[in-house]
């Protein structure tokens, strides 16, 4: 009886001690963290478990996003990668379009150039100023012989544009393109575009111009010759820090888009991004803008190599403005040559409008109201020329 009494009181002991020790080892599992109870494959070693990031959209990634389905559609016909100090020199402009150049001894945020335009006549400049923390743009136009006061462009907001240069105004005097950096950009200086209000004597609120102009790069100059239809866009992207590339692109006077050609995302990101220009030719005829743009050249050339030959009266014709006695006289003769280059290519575009117009039927109601435009403009640029060689002549005799 005894015996069987110790027996039962020794189990009962032993079932105890179990008890604890499998309470002591649940415990030390629990404290034990996850990293080290997973053991590497060699040395034993805790593997640590890498949670994913999220990845976060910028601003700019998401306006590039938003913008992507109006993608333009550019045929760009050539393109050359100059160094970014100099690219001003670079941009073939012809003298009809006006003139940029770079503001001597100005920069901008980033080391960028402050530029300049000036009108074909000379007698209107907008420009950049400022420093490395902010530009703005200025205007300024030629009373008499004096230039005016400068003026900010109105209903330009500096805190929406804080960082605005290269501004260049098309030839109906009323469309601006300028580079700015800011809330409007997809990250660096993006290509915007205002137009001028005359009833209310201030500028729309500016655009940014969309693909494939912009990116989330830099684009600093958009210049568009509407003269010999060529466009020219100065960007940094896919550049190293020192150079930028000037695309040669055809302006196109309706903005066309790829919605009617149903291509995927990927294939609209390579025009969006200009992978490749050739990609891009199918959209327009290449051979002739580039026999535009060697004619625009060489007209350029011929105009600076033309002699002068300008009758003052029956016994003295001049061979040189330096020629003339009067400073008013060599202003309104340099004023006179402008004109005498604006009317050939006035005439030019006249004489392949009435071309198109015999061999396009379809297109007549168009053309017809282009060509009477163009005709009056003619008219008029012929009776200022006559007037402005009139002048001269009254004040050299």
């Amino acid at each position: 009886m005894r015996s069987r009494e110790n027996g039962l009181s020794l189990y009962k002991t032993q079932k105890s001690m179990r008890l604890k020790y499998i309470a002591i080892l649940l415990l030390l599992c629990m404290a034990l963290p996850v990293a080290a109870q997973k053991k590497g494959a060699k040395g034993g070693k805790a593997t640590k478990v890498v949670k994913p990031v999220a990845h976060v959209e910028t601003s700019g990634q998401k306006l590039f996003k938003s913008m992507l389905p109006s993608t333009a559609k550019v045929m760009f016909i050539d393109s050359v990668v100059v160094s970014k100090a100099d690219f001003l020199s670079r941009v073939p402009l012809n003298k009809e379009s006006g003139s940029l150049t770079a503001r001597k001894g100005k920069v901008g945020h980033g080391g960028v150039l402050l530029t300049q335009y000036q009108n074909d006549f000379g007698d209107r400049r907008i420009y950049a100023e400022g420093d490395t923390t902010a530009t703005h743009l200025l205007a300024q136009t030629l009373v008499g012989k004096q230039w005016s006061a400068p003026h900010p462009l109105a209903g330009l907001d500096g805190n929406e544009y804080p960082r605005a240069c290269f501004p260049f105004l098309a030839s109906d005097g009323v469309t601006l393109f300028f580079a700015a950096q800011g809330p409007h950009s997809m990250g660096g200086y993006d290509i915007f575009m205002t137009t001028y209000d005359n009833d209310e004597a201030q500028w729309y609120e500016p655009q940014n111009y969309g693909l494939p102009f912009n990116s989330t790069a830099n684009e600093y100059l958009l210049a568009i010759d509407d003269y010999d239809t060529l466009g020219w866009l100065v960007t940094d992207r896919n550049q190293p820090a020192d150079s930028v590339c000037i695309y040669t692109f055809e302006p196109t006077s309706i903005r066309k888009d790829f919605q009617a050609d149903d291509i995927d995302d990927a294939h609209l990101k390579r025009f969006a991004q200009i992978h490749a220009i050739k990609d891009t030719w199918k959209f327009g005829k290449r051979k002739d803008a580039l026999g535009r743009l060697a004619a625009m050249i060489a007209r350029g050339k011929a105009t600076t190599m033309k002699k002068v030959q300008f009758a003052i009266n029956d016994r003295t014709v001049i061979t040189s403005p330096s020629q003339l006695k009067h400073a008013e006289s060599r202003t309104l003769y340099a004023q006179l040559q402008e004109l005498e280059t604006l009317m050939a290519n006035t005439q030019t575009t006249l004489d392949n409008n009435r071309k198109k117009y015999a061999q396009q039927p379809s297109a007549r109601q168009q053309l017809r109201a282009q060509i009477i435009k163009l005709e009056q403009q003619l008219e008029q640029q012929q009776a200022d020329s006559r007037a402005l060689a009139k002048r001269i002549r009254k004040l050299e005799n």
